[in-house]
């Protein structure tokens, strides 16, 4: 009986231990996902806001990652690459 409730302790102990170690890479991955499909959204927004003027974004997983990490950096950084190579 002991031996019994001493296993599941050190079961949930293991089974914590596992889920401590798991949790902070699935926490980055989580995280990249959603700057991802923010970035995505804006650069969405801004082709239809824009596109009446000519100016249309490749909305694309490359385009919408730098947009959603580096925010405002990251869109003028597009914006300057559409004026230099057209």
């Amino acid at each position: 009986m002991v031996g019994t409730i001493l296993g599941a302790l050190f079961g949930l102990f293991l089974l914590f231990l596992v889920g401590q170690a798991l949790w902070k890479p699935l926490r980055v991955i989580l995280y990249i996902g959603l700057r991802l499909i923010l970035g995505g959204l804006f650069l969405v927004l801004v082709n239809l806001s824009a596109g009446s003027l000519g100016f249309l974004l490749g909305v694309n997983p490359a385009s919408a990652l730098s947009v959603g990490l580096l925010g405002l950096p990251g869109f003028l950084l597009l914006v300057a690459l559409k004026a230099v190579v057209g």
